[in-house]
C-alpha cells in the first residue's frame, strides 16, 4: 500500500473512533432527557437514530472527501502526520457544528414541551 493510503485508512479509523466514543459518551445522558420530555419511546429512539446517523454521516462525508493530495510522493513521515492532522481537524470541527446544532435543537425541543407538562 501507498503512504497515501496509509495515511486514508488512519484517518478513518480515528475519525470512526472518535465518533464512536462521541455517541457512545452522549447517549445515556440524551436518552434520559428526551424520554422525560417527550414521554414517548419511539420519539426516543428517533432523535437517538438521528443523532447517530447525522453525526457518522457528517464525519464519514468529510473524511472520505480527503485524498491526502497536498503531500508529495517521497515525503518524509511527518508530512503525513499534519496532512492526516488536518483532516481530522476537519472533521472535528464540522462534529462540533452539528453538535451544536442538535443542542439547539433539543433545547427548543426541551422549552417547547416543558411548557406543556403540569
Amino acid at each position: 500500500m501507498s503512504p497515501r493510503t496509509i495515511a486514508f485508512c488512519f484517518s478513518v479509523v480515528v475519525v470512526l473512533a472518535f465518533v464512536f466514543l462521541v455517541d457512545r459518551l452522549l447517549r445515556p445522558s440524551l436518552r434520559k432527557l428526551v424520554d422525560e420530555v417527550t414521554a414517548l419511546p419511539a420519539a426516543t429512539e428517533f432523535y437517538l437514530r438521528s443523532f447517530t446517523i447525522v453525526v457518522f454521516s457528517f464525519a464519514v462525508a468529510t473524511i472520505i472527501g480527503s485524498s491526502h493530495g497536498d503531500v508529495k510522493e517521497g515525503a518524509r513521515f511527518m508530512e503525513y502526520v499534519w496532512s492526516v492532522s488536518s483532516d481530522l481537524k476537519d472533521v472535528l470541527q464540522g462534529v462540533f457544528g452539528v453538535l451544536l446544532g442538535y443542542v439547539a435543537m433539543i433545547t427548543i425541543l426541551v422549552a417547547a414541551l416543558r411548557r406543556r407538562q403540569p
